[in-house]
Parts: C-alpha cells; structure tokens; sequence
C-alpha cells in the first residue's frame, strides 16, 4: 500500500479491498477557476511521471478530484511544528485527506496547498498495469508535516544552473513535500543577480563579470513563480559581510580604507560610507522582487574581519533588511552579533563530527597558505557558542547541521556503476568524512546534538554546496538518492525503519529519470540486493 511513498505519510487505512482503475486520460476536477492553476500544476506532474494525458476538469467530477474544505481532515495526527515560511497562522493548511475507491480518488484538504500535497501522494500510490492503464490500491490516507519549514539550500554562485535546471530541482522538492528554496545568489567567485544601479556585479565592468552568467529580475521572477505555483517558497540569500570578493572586486570602495589579512579575504566594511547605501540597495530589490516573507543575508564565515566591526555590521544589515518588511535568517554565526531577536531566524550548521581541524588541513595544504588556515580557525574556535546565544535570546533555530543534511558530502558505498564509484572522490568536499547513505538517514530532527535543549526549531534545511560541482549532471549525482530521505525526516514525525525506506524510495528511480535527473547516484546501499 506505502511502498512506494515518499514521504511516509501519517495515517494509513486500506479501504477493503477497492481498486481504482485509471486509462491514459485521467481526469482532475478542481471545484472552480480560482484553483485552475493548482489543476493543471497537478496535470503536468502527473504527465511527467506517468506519461498519461490527464484532462483538467474545471467543475464536476474526475477520477481524482480536489476539493477545500472549511477545516482540515479531523483526524488523530501529530500536528506541525516550527516557523511557517509563509508567515501565515493557520499551521494546518497542509494536512489532507485522501479517499481512494474503485469509482474514484479525492482529495480534501482547507487549502490549494494541501490538495497538492494529497494529490502528490495520489501520483506516487499509481502502479502501472501490463496491458496498459493504471491501478490504485483503495486507501484512506490522513497525512500532515511534523515540520513547518522543509527546504535545500541550493549554492547557484560556485556553479551556475539555468531557468530550466533549477525548474528541474523545483520538481523534485515538490515531488517530495519540500516548501523552502533558499536560493544561495552571491559569493566570493560571483554575483549571480542582477542589481540596479550596480551593474558591475553581474558584468560591465574589468573584473570579469561580465563572462559570467546571472540571473535577470525577469529569470528571478519565472524561478520564484514556478516555486509558488508548486507551493515552494523561495528565501534568497545575499551573502554578507564575508564571502564577498566578486562584489568588492567590481566595487573596490566597498572594502574601505582597510586592508584585509589575506588577499583571498573581504569583507564588507561598516566604516566605509559607500557600504550601507550597497546594503540598502541590493537587499531593497531583493525583497522588492521576493513575495515570500525571508530574506537571508548570510553572516557566516566573515574571515579575518575584526569582532566589532561584524557586530556593526550585522546589526545594521539586519535593520535594513527588516526595513523593508521581509523577515530575516542569517546563518548562526550573526547570533555573535547580540542583534538577532525572536522574530528572526538562526540557521544552525557547523554539524558534530565537522569542526574544522587546523591540523589536518595544515598537513594538506601547501605552507604559503597556513596563514590563511590560521585565520579560518580563528573564525571556527567561536563557533560552540553561536547556538547557544541565539536559543538564550529566544531566536528560532533552523536546522542545517552539515553531519547529516549537507549533501555536498562524499558517498561511502559504492555505486552499481563502475564509473560512479570512481566519481565519488571527485564530487563532494574531501573535508568531510564520507558517510552512506544509511548514515544519513540515521537522525531525527528532535535529537539532533548540535540543537541545544529549549531551542524553538524552526524546521530542517538541507544544503548543497557547488564547489565541486562542475555541471547539473554533478548537481544530481549528490542530491540522489539523499534528499528524498531529508524530506521522510522533516515530515514524518515517527521515525522509519531505514530497511523498509529503501525499498520504496529505491521504486522512484525511473520518476527521476523521468524528471529529467538520470544522473542520480546508483548506491549499492539503496539499489542493491
């Protein structure tokens, strides 16, 4: 009945034996126009994964029909907890009923995103029949998020995806009951999104830029309104005042007078007059072009900058951007900033296991850059106490920890594929030890130990960083088969027998392939025998 679900749903009830019998042409009815957009969102999934040709009935009756309700399915389920990304009070918009029988499916739920939550639920329970058409089990389904915010930090600066690849990883965070895209814009190699006013960033200028690809407001807009129409909010960051040498290399006054410890080292300087105008300006349009209610300005890795100086800093940078109406995160080291408040959001990432280790990275790295590994252990030492402040002045904590939700980190187990076991020591940082795949479905958000007691969880984010990333191919190789498993954790309150998880998210493979993301890795752990 489940096992091919992917998140494990709530409550699961067999309906006596019914089956529901579906042809190449299956109808979806919505009530109204007003949720034509949500139909026809449901059609194309649908299409995609099944190569059927749905027919979107608008009124009426359908093999599967979705239908809002005053109030949400009453049922016995555990409810949501955290920060809702929408900002919204009503914390049980995604719970949803679903009723397969033999002479039809609906889908109930008290809003357009729990139908679409139910009717993604209805795409994966469709098997196909060897003469053709498909069968679905009778079922009642009672189902709803353990966690609010369910997201992928996904880095577009070290490796630039188009439109269209990131539409690609917007299908496969819908498929499984993702809401967040936090969208990683700006870094030290680019500027990925173009600003008024300051066109240097994204080219025009002698630094380079100019060869480099970015996003236009018009490409920022199709991304953020693909996410919406799939109930996907997208939270953009601008990264600051660390990890910023592609915008003082277009703008070198954004620097200052002072001089950084290293030359591969800048940071945003609260002293010189042309920073906070710079701040102003890119975070206004950010948030101008951002319907979601997030804005992340970063705060992490602010190497060789001066304590008082990214206090300043991050306290007028968090003002500005609550200036123009938007919520904040910023990642946890802005909580040694003393500026964070209750109504702001910390994300946790520095995992167990992953403090940065001077020694080893001395031994690896050439002596002429040991001064550098000084500084980034410097910047790391403070790190312990960064949690910590933030749950004592009340902040939400949103978390990332890197042992267990970064997916940039290496496989352990081998691929069915000769030539992907050899690739594994080539995509994902080296720094982190590799882990399988079994290893990291191994958590739960309640019991992670980077979490102190009495933190206010936010959610769960997974990140996936492109410094190894050479192309979408690299892109998908890390993701998968991992982020289905992220998704089970963030949703599913009862944690799962990692045997039986397996087995059904191994039965999505072919839907990958046909999502366009056949380059996912074929672990021996998840596919084998």
């Amino acid at each position: 009945m489940t096992e091919k679900i992917v998140p494990l749903p709530q409550r699961v009830t067999p309906s006596g034996g019914e089956v529901l019998r579906l042809g190449s042409a299956p109808r979806v009815a919505v009530p109204s126009e007003s949720l034509r957009e949500l139909g026809e969102v449901v059609v194309d999934l649908l299409r995609r994964l099944h190569r059927v040709e749905p027919v979107l009935v608008v009124g009426g009756e359908g093999d599967l029909t979705l239908g809002l309700t005053q109030e949400p399915p009453d049922a016995d389920i555990a409810g949501v907890q955290g920060i809702d990304p929408l900002d919204e009070d009503h914390p049980s918009r995604e719970v949803y009923g679903l009723d397969v029988r033999e002479d039809g499916a609906a889908v109930t739920a008290s809003s357009a995103e729990g139908l679409f939550r139910g009717a993604t639920t209805f795409a994966q329970l469709l098997r196909p029949e060897a003469g053709g058409g498909f069968t679905v089990p009778g079922v009642r389904i009672v189902d709803g998020p353990a966690m609010a915010w369910r997201g992928l930090s996904l880095d577009v600066v070290r490796c630039f995806f188009t439109v269209e690849q990131v539409k690609k990883v917007i299908d496969l965070l819908a498929l499984y009951k993702f809401n967040v895209l936090h969208l990683h814009l700006s870094d030290s190699q680019a500027w990925r999104l173009e600003i008024a006013g300051w066109p240097r960033l994204t080219g025009g200028g002698s630094t380079g830029a100019d060869d480099l690809p970015s996003y236009t407001r018009d490409d920022y807009r199709e991304i953020v309104g693909y996410a919406a129409a799939r109930f996907i909010t997208v939270v953009p960051e601008l990264d600051m005042p660390g990890h910023v040498l592609a915008a003082v290399r277009a703008y070198p006054e954004l620097r200052g007078d002072g001089e950084p410890p290293h030359k591969w080292l800048a940071y945003l300087d609260p002293r010189a007059e042309v920073t906070f105008r710079f701040v102003r300006d890119v975070l206004g349009e950010l948030a101008a072009l951002t319907p979601g209610p997030y804005l992340h300005v970063g705060g992490d890795e602010a190497f060789g900058m001066p304590e008082e100086l990214y206090g300043e800093f991050v306290a007028r940078a968090l003002e500005i951007a609550r200036a123009t109406g938007k919520k904040v995160v910023g990642w946890q080291e802005t909580a040694r900033s003393g500026a964070l408040t209750p109504a702001d959001v910390a994300q946790a990432w520095i995992g167990a296991g992953d403090e940065f280790d001077l020694d080893a990275a001395r031994a690896k790295t050439p002596a002429e850059y040991h001064p550098l590994l000084d500084i980034v252990a410097e910047t790391f030492a403070r790190s312990a106490g960064d949690v910590p402040a933030a749950v004592a002045a009340g902040v939400p904590v949103l978390a990332s920890a890197s042992s267990v939700m970064y997916l940039d980190r290496r496989y352990a187990e081998g691929s069915l594929r000769a030539g992907q076991t050899a690739r594994r020591t080539e995509v994902g940082h080296d720094s982190y030890t590799p882990r399988t795949c079994r290893e990291l479905f191994d958590w739960a958000p309640g019991t992670l130990t980077e979490i102190p007691d009495g933190a206010r969880l936010a959610g769960v984010e997974a990140a996936i960083w492109c410094e190894t990333v050479e192309d979408f191919d690299d892109l998908v190789f890390l993701l998968l088969p991992r982020l289905p498993g992220i998704a089970e954790k963030a949703w599913t309150p009862s944690r799962t027998d990692w045997d039986a998880y397996r087995g059904r998210v191994a039965a999505h493979a072919h839907w990958w392939d046909r999502l366009g993301l056949d380059g996912y890795y074929r672990s021996a752990e998840v596919f084998g025998p």
